[in-house]
């Protein structure tokens, strides 16, 4: 399952963090990405979204052998 991580203070402008730690949370990560589309700058799904892909960019590249993920 992929968690989110709020930012530290509400003033805080980086988007929240979603962690992926299994094929589970890399497929319905990249599901929610699809569902969120492009949502408009500055609304909270832009910062879900960021925040999806930078998870999934970093499970992809510590599992960039696909035999690795089973």
């Amino acid at each position: 399952m992929f968690s989110f991580l709020s930012p530290r203070r509400a003033t805080d402008a980086d988007p929240k963090r979603a962690i992926v730690r299994c094929v589970d949370d890399y497929e319905r990560a990249t599901q929610r990405v699809m569902e969120l589309g492009n949502p408009p700058a500055g609304s909270p799904e832009e910062f879900e979204l960021i925040g999806l892909i930078e998870a999934i960019e970093k499970w992809e590249a510590r599992h960039d052998d696909v035999d690795a993920w089973e």
